[in-house]
């Protein structure tokens, strides 16, 4: 039997450090501090990568790691949506913020 780890969360906010999410279907999902790129591949399931993934094969490089999500249920999940657009347009980059003295701001990008 397969186990799946959940490797995001919908709608809720690491409690400290940076914070990494990706708006997916008009949900944002946080992701652990490492992922830097989301992506869709032909059946609807997302992935993260560390680094900007390229086309191998028809699909993306296997250097990903697909997001799974806890569902309502308390389920883990893998995250899959519907394809609106051609699976080769949805790689973009996550969005790194940083608290600091209260307030939010754009993380320092180190790439």
């Amino acid at each position: 039997m397969t186990t799946i780890t959940p490797t995001a969360a919908v709608g809720r906010s690491q409690p400290e450090g940076m914070e990494v999410f990706a708006v997916i279907d008009g949900r944002k999902i946080f992701l652990p501090t490492e992922a830097r790129y989301v992506m869709q591949d032909r059946r609807g399931l997302w992935f993260y990568s560390k680094r900007k993934p390229r086309v191998a094969e028809d699909d993306w490089t296997p250097n990903k790691t697909s997001i799974a999500c806890i569902t309502e249920r308390g389920c883990v999940r893998a995250l899959k949506t519907e394809t609106a657009r051609p699976w080769l347009e949805t790689c973009q980059r996550t969005i790194r913020m940083v608290a600091s003295d209260g307030e939010r701001r754009p993380a320092d990008d180190y790439c």
